[in-house]
């Protein structure tokens, strides 16, 4: 199939860099106004590239259900905006955590349509891991570290970033023959730095989001295989690396209670401590007090009305919201929030489920987008990071997984 967009080669070149440094750059701190403006140079020059070429119709998702549900994400938080105190603040947000994002995504999904242009993706952000884990690993020994904030993410958006990245990062292991040298190289740098930055952040439920990917990604890969020693083999190989991953979960539980309990706590019982349950019963009450229009999109006050509910002077002095994107837009917005939250990324997976038909490389996009969704909601569930950094990468993740999956022209290499 010939290229697209031959007479405009230098756009879409453009394009491509401007988008890679915005990717490169996304974990670290004060990259915001960077990171934006990149973005919005890439899209430019793409609407530019479209547009000379009387192509703009292909900048239209085909995808019905996910316009839909991206379309309602932004429609009602833009209107319960008005319902905060401060509409401008609340506006200012919806750019940040919604427009953006979907920026980042149709830029994505513009500029990924070949194993080609994802392994330049997965080349760049292994870069980024790179510098990003060397940080990490030398902070310990940084005696100005306890000064200062971390030139990289806080530990929840760190480790929400870090799961969004692991199914791209999977797809290198399944490179073709003139990328399978890249791939390797590419991937042992990556898994290690990734294996890194997770153990090092603390943080268990990361080790449950990898797990959840890789059995729904496995099981949904394994319908229909007619080979049954391939199954048995996959089988084994998979319970072999949850095996692995559950010992690096109780290894973070064990490491947890041994610097956050009182002495001579063991790691189960430290979970079984845990203080979700108190939060959770504190946002059902909130919810229940304004179930239908909620108390409006990211108002500041939601913070303080949430902390004064609690007796405990640490949860009063530390909890402000309900630790799960769900509920947390339930508070703002009702039972209409909760219900965008499950359209957009029930949306986003179905898309995603309608690809595995196509086979080859559209049916590997597809297997990796769904562990994308799956394991970005369950990391959510437990906490909300769906914000700032996390959220524009997620974006960005999904474009690049669905613009692979869709069949269309290869652009100017």
């Amino acid at each position: 199939m010939p290229p697209a967009f031959i007479s405009s080669p230098h756009l879409i070149r453009f394009a491509s860099i401007a988008a890679g440094i915005a990717i490169f750059v996304a974990p670290f701190r004060g990259s915001a106004g960077l990171r934006g403006a990149m973005l919005v140079l890439a899209g430019l020059a793409i609407l530019y590239a479209y547009l000379r070429e009387d192509k703009f119709q292909q900048l239209l998702l085909p995808y019905k259900a996910l316009v839909i549900a991206t379309g309602a994400w932004l429609i009602s938080a833009t209107v319960w905006s008005f319902l905060s105190p401060s509409p401008l603040e609340s506006l200012s947000v919806v750019k940040r955590d919604i427009l953006t994002p979907m920026l980042a995504f149709m830029v994505f999904y513009a500029l990924t349509r070949t194993r080609a242009d994802m392994m330049r993706w997965i080349s760049v952000l292994t870069g980024g891991l790179l510098i990003l884990t060397v940080m990490i690993v030398r902070e310990p020994f940084d005696p100005r570290a306890t000064l200062q904030e971390s030139d990289y993410l806080t530990v929840g958006l760190l480790t929400t970033w870090i799961v969004t990245l692991a199914p791209l990062l999977a797809l290198s292991l399944f490179a073709s023959r003139p990328w399978r040298r890249r791939a390797i190289a590419l991937s042992l740098v990556a898994l290690p730095c990734l294996l890194t930055s997770a153990w090092l952040s603390g943080n268990r439920t990361v080790w449950v989001c990898f797990a959840a990917m890789v059995v729904v990604a496995t099981a949904l890969g394994m319908h229909g295989r007619p080979l049954k020693s391939k199954r048995w083999r996959t089988s084994a190989f998979v319970l072999g690396l949850l095996a692995v991953l559950a010992s690096f979960m109780f290894a973070a539980m064990q490491f947890r209670a041994q610097t956050q309990a009182p002495a001579g706590t063991g790691p189960l019982a430290f979970l079984l401590h845990d203080n979700r349950a108190p939060i959770l019963s504190v946002a059902f009450e909130l919810i229940g007090e304004h179930p239908l229009l909620g108390r409006g999109y990211d108002n500041p006050d939601i913070g303080e009305i949430f902390a004064s509910r609690f007796e405990t002077p640490w949860l009063r002095n530390y909890v402000h919201h309900p630790h799960n994107v769900v509920l947390n837009y339930a508070l703002q917005m009702g039972v209409t929030g909760a219900l965008v939250m499950f359209m957009l990324f029930g949306a986003l997976a179905w898309t995603f489920v309608r690809r595995l038909s196509f086979g080859g490389l559209a049916r590997l996009a597809g297997l990796c987008g769904i562990a994308l969704v799956v394991g970005v909601f369950l990391r959510n569930m437990t906490d909300d990071f769906f914000t700032r950094h996390t959220v524009q990468f997620f974006g960005a993740a999904a474009g690049m997984l669905l613009g692979l999956a869709t069949h269309r022209p290869p652009l100017p290499s």
